[in-house]
């Protein structure tokens, strides 16, 4: 998505590469080196993460980067202006999870799975 097609053409959502970081930074040492496999093989899992991110409502995409934000431990709330985190369902917030693990964007498994436990249990759906 980054790198573009043969004429230059890409589909780079900016405002994913608070979500991607990580991973948009070894993916792009990785083209530096000129290692186009290793690009691909990094950047692979974040393109379903970054499509979940953005689905309809687009506008709410920023309530998937406030929760993968608070998953990796970056801030200590998972709690938005004027209640901006409901713009999410917890099914939608469960998905975005499997897939950010996927990608290998969660630092601390432990706190990831702790706190997205405590949410889902209060919004009960947890098991």
């Amino acid at each position: 998505m980054i790198r573009g097609d043969e004429v230059g053409h890409s589909d780079a959502l900016l405002g994913v590469f608070a979500a991607i970081a990580p991973a948009a930074a070894a993916a792009l040492a990785a083209l530096d080196r000129g290692d186009r496999s290793a690009y691909d093989e990094i950047f692979a899992p974040t393109v379903p993460l970054a499509r979940h991110l953005f689905a309809a409502p687009t506008w709410h995409y920023k309530t998937g980067i406030v929760f993968l934000a608070w998953l990796a431990g970056h801030q200590d709330h998972f709690t938005m202006v004027g209640g901006a985190q409901s713009g999410r369902s917890p099914a939608h917030l469960a998905t975005l999870l499997t897939l950010a693990d996927a990608a290998g964007l969660l630092p601390d498994a432990e706190l990831a799975a702790a706190r997205a436990r405590a949410l889902f249990t209060v919004a009960g759906v947890a098991q």
